[in-house]
């Protein structure tokens, strides 16, 4: 004879049913908290601008920086009616440059003097003559000094007149 019943009888339908939809609940919420993690994760690597966990070594350093007197010359044009007047502001790989710099004054600012009067106005009025004039700079500059390196210069004034 065959059981006429609701199917409730049997424990292996009832209990398949709540265990079911328990496991759509659980791995909801794994997929919840995974996405999560890793939407968190990209953001704090890829987006967050202060990263507390950065090596020390990509933190930045301070700077070292000389400002130097301003610089006023005639320049090399047909006539010699023109003058520049400059100011300059280096940035250096150490402080010992700095100290180089303070002491032998005179040989820094006869260098740049002489590189600066020997320049004509059309070799200084585009900005690609300005770079190439800051480059020229940096050479000779580096070549002068022995305790360490120009790293970069930059004009802080430029008047040609």
């Amino acid at each position: 004879m065959a059981r006429a019943g609701n199917g409730k009888d049997n424990p292996q339908e009832v209990g398949s049913g709540k265990s079911s939809g328990m496991k759509w609940v659980i791995i909801g919420v794994l997929a919840l908290v995974l996405l999560g993690g890793g939407g968190f994760f990209g953001w704090r690597m890829f987006l967050s601008t202060g990263r507390s966990d950065a090596p020390a070594a990509a933190k930045e350093a301070p700077q070292i920086t000389h400002q130097m007197d301003s610089f006023l010359v005639n320049l090399a044009d047909p006539g010699g009616k023109r003058y520049l007047k400059v100011n300059i502001q280096v940035l250096l790989d150490n402080p010992l440059v700095e100290d180089e710099i303070k002491t032998r004054t005179y040989a820094v600012r006869d260098t740049i003097l002489m590189l600066l009067s020997a320049k004509a106005y059309d070799d200084i009025a585009t900005p690609n003559g300005k770079d190439i004039l800051k480059r020229e700079m940096m050479v000779k500059l580096n070549r002068l000094l022995t305790k360490g390196q120009v790293k970069e210069v930059f004009f802080t004034d430029f008047l040609v007149q």
